[in-house]
């Protein structure tokens, strides 16, 4: 197949592994748009697990594309050998349950960029002063238990992300909106290969291999 003149032959992935309260998109965007303007060459950004768009969402678009090449970077400091493992493992995934013609590269992680220490010891040359209020540790509002009728925790993990917990999520998130029942994002249960994986709680059911066309006959079961 003859290539297209604008279809990118190289496209960086910014691989990031969410921390417990999230990822601030709005500075994943702008880091984007930096690393964009840098190399002057398409530049987007996955979710290793707990977000979205996945790995697997970026590389399936990107092949789609017609790209040559992605070239993955994760993207955490200090490095994350967890982070760059289940990176390669989501790319074998997407080899084998895939028959694109993409080739995928994985760069080191932001430690090993050269100049990283003094650019880090820059940062001090430009200070503010902290004027946050500590009232926020006092309110009212957190020393409440609003403990929920029924509580749905729906495996985020790289192999569960990969399989395609974030539209479950979504489904069940929007149902149970103005309920009684709640919907939490949780790491890896341990048997992703049964995922999308939900536990339900108060009675202890394991759903596995549940789909976004799953998600209301889920919410009708006692």
């Amino acid at each position: 197949m003859p290539e297209r003149d604008d279809v990118p032959q190289r496209a960086l992935v910014l691989v990031v592994r969410p921390t417990p309260s999230g990822v601030d998109e709005r500075s994943l965007a702008a880091v984007v748009r930096a690393v964009a303007a840098e190399t002057g060459g398409p530049v987007l950004a996955a979710h290793l697990d707990q977000g979205e768009p996945s790995v697997h969402d970026v590389l399936d678009r990107l092949d789609a594309d017609g790209t040559g090449t992605a070239v993955l970077v994760p993207l955490a400091l200090p490095d994350d050998r967890y982070l760059a493992s289940w990176l390669g493992k989501a790319v074998a995934n997407w080899r084998e349950t895939r028959a694109g013609a993409l080739e995928v590269r994985m760069a080191r992680g932001p430690a090993a960029g050269a100049g990283l220490a003094a650019a880090i010891a820059r940062l001090a040359d430009d200070t503010a002063p902290i004027t946050a209020s500590p009232a926020g540790f006092r309110s009212p509002s957190w020393s409440v238990l609003d403990v929920p009728d029924r509580h749905l925790f729906v495996c985020r993990g790289p192999r569960c992300t990969a399989h395609g917990a974030g539209p479950v999520h979504r489904a069940l998130a929007d149902l149970v909106r103005g309920t009684t029942t709640k919907v939490t994002p949780a790491g890896c249960f341990g048997p992703c290969n049964l995922g999308p994986l939900v536990i339900d709680h108060p009675g202890g059911a394991w759903h596995q291999n549940l789909g976004p066309d799953g998600a209301a006959e889920l919410l009708d079961r006692p």
